[in-house]
């Protein structure tokens, strides 16, 4: 995932400055392999066909970033040192982003004061979701496209060109886009939720949040906490983790825990429960792999 924010002197100076998450060479290892696992997984079996120095460029970028989550080598550096072009590390790099195993910032360049080097901020890491915060990072903004465009795709409201014609419109629709235009704030219950969203999700917030944008903007959360996490199974098949998530969230909105706001806190709360289950996954395949290895042997 890829972000246009650039860092000021002063944010990226707190950042190379700020506390190690490990505290000696056993720890680094074992942080690196867990960051690695989660890009080996990504690429499957793929990953061992890779040119070597590529596999060791991207072994390299998880040690650079196990002690604080967070590494900036070049992709020039990268590639001179393990004897690879440029376009192949920008290559590799920019399909982390899109598979969200990395975010990526930008120094600012000092000569022309735009984009500079870039910053990959690591997802998997336990101190991404400190960089989130400490960098006010909007994610949420940078995969709207993607969201919007999958959503496009489940509904009847896919932008063709006849559904533009405004011919087409009868005339109560010619009215209702009248009052939008005239700033009319019209709220629709929740019977207007899109169908695509599940029917479990819907009912366990419709006593909270009666209208269907609230409903839908909840929903888009999930949907980028999903994204993030990385989980191999389908979201309709872990609904009943979204439904535990949203109650999580009431119970502390009535215990007046919530800081920021209700939908900020169910997506961090979405966030912890995916990333347990996303263990539960890689704990599962490795089980698995162990256990056909044996029998090979």
């Amino acid at each position: 995932m890829s972000t246009t924010r650039m860092l000021t002197t002063e944010e990226f100076n707190y950042m190379k400055n700020h506390q190690s998450f490990i505290e000696n060479r056993s720890q680094h290892q074992s942080m690196k392999r867990k960051l690695l696992k989660e890009i080996i997984h990504f690429y499957g079996e793929k990953f061992y066909r890779l040119h070597e120095g590529t596999r060791k460029a991207l072994d390299r970028l998880c040690w650079f970033a196990s002690e604080k989550g967070f590494c900036f080598p070049g992709s020039t550096y990268l590639g001179k040192t393990y004897e690879k072009s440029k376009g192949t590390i920008d290559r590799h790099l920019k399909e982390l982003r899109k598979q969200g195993q990395i975010v990526t910032v930008y120094r600012r360049c000092p000569r022309n004061n735009g984009k500079g080097n870039p910053v990959h901020l690591f997802v998997n890491h336990p101190y991404f979701s400190h960089w989130v915060r400490y960098l006010q990072l909007n994610l949420e903004a940078d995969v709207e496209a993607d969201v919007k465009t999958e959503n496009a795709q489940s509904t009847w409201e896919s932008k063709s060109k006849e559904t533009k014609k405004q011919s087409t419109y009868n005339l109560s629709l010619k009215d209702l886009n009248k009052y939008i235009r005239n700033g009319v704030n019209l709220k629709l219950s929740s019977d207007y939720v899109p169908s695509y969203i599940p029917k479990k999700f819907k009912d366990i917030v419709k006593p909270f949040f009666p209208y269907a944008n609230d409903t839908y903007e909840l929903w888009g959360k999930v949907r980028l906490a999903y994204k993030l996490s990385r989980l191999e199974q389908p979201l309709e098949d872990i609904v009943e983790i979204v439904v535990q998530a949203f109650k999580e969230t009431v119970f502390a909105y009535k215990k007046k825990r919530i800081q920021t706001t209700f939908a900020a806190y169910f997506f961090g709360t979405l966030r912890g429960l995916f990333i347990i289950e996303r263990r539960k996954e890689v704990l599962r395949n490795t089980d698995n792999k162990l256990f056909y290895n044996f029998l090979e042997d």
